[in-house]
């Protein structure tokens, strides 16, 4: 069942005295990342056997690139829309996300308060961003602030990958009109190298 997985090369499973699955050991190929991988296994396992495993007890070796093969084409998903609801004191905010005609909705919701509007726009486009990569907890959001530099308004956002070894994304954007659409765009920027890498582009 996890050789059909895209990506999955081969796979050696290793079990306890009990018969229950202790490790499972995967070798992918070099068109997807190991990380997006493991998660793979995991929700694979899950879903078709009833299987709980933790991401840390799948092993995923990745298969070298050959000097032949062509360079990462850098993912470009468009920003094409941004909707905010509120009901009392919650808010709710969807942002479309598009890549070659399909599209991607990204929900976040949480206190109508104007200090956590930014934010939930940010966690809105992460949430987006992991339905395109078909994987979940992949982002996590480390803070978005809106500033003026030099006559101009900036919104920053830093983003963090989760895995073994924790990566830091910082993107950055202009704000034309609204912050809200800055706020899309500077996630966008923090994080289009690193979507690049995990689609194995």
């Amino acid at each position: 069942m996890l050789r059909k997985l895209r990506g999955v090369k081969a796979v050696r499973v290793e079990t306890d005295d009990a018969g229950a699955i202790r490790l499972v050991h995967v070798l992918g190929g070099p068109d997807r990342s190991p990380k997006v991988i493991a998660v793979d296994v995991v929700s694979a396992l899950a879903a078709e056997l009833g299987v709980q495993l933790e991401p840390r007890q799948v092993r995923v070796a990745a298969q070298q690139r050959t000097e032949e093969s062509a360079p990462p084409e850098q993912a470009r998903l468009k920003f094409v829309g941004l909707s905010v609801s509120a009901l009392r004191n919650a808010a709710e905010v969807k942002v479309q996300l598009e890549d070659e005609g399909l599209m991607y909705e990204g929900i976040s919701s949480g206190p109508n308060a104007t200090r956590n509007r930014l934010e939930l726009v940010a966690e809105a486009t992460l949430r987006a961003l992991e339905i395109y990569l078909r994987a979940s907890g992949l982002f996590l959001l480390d803070g978005v602030m809106l500033s003026r530099i030099g006559g101009h308004e900036v919104v920053v956002a830093v983003v963090s990958l989760a895995g073994r070894e924790e990566e830091i994304l910082a993107g950055s954007s202009l704000v034309r009109d609204d912050p809200r659409g800055a706020v899309v765009r500077a996630i966008l920027d923090a994080t289009n190298r690193t979507v690049s890498s995990l689609l194995g582009r």
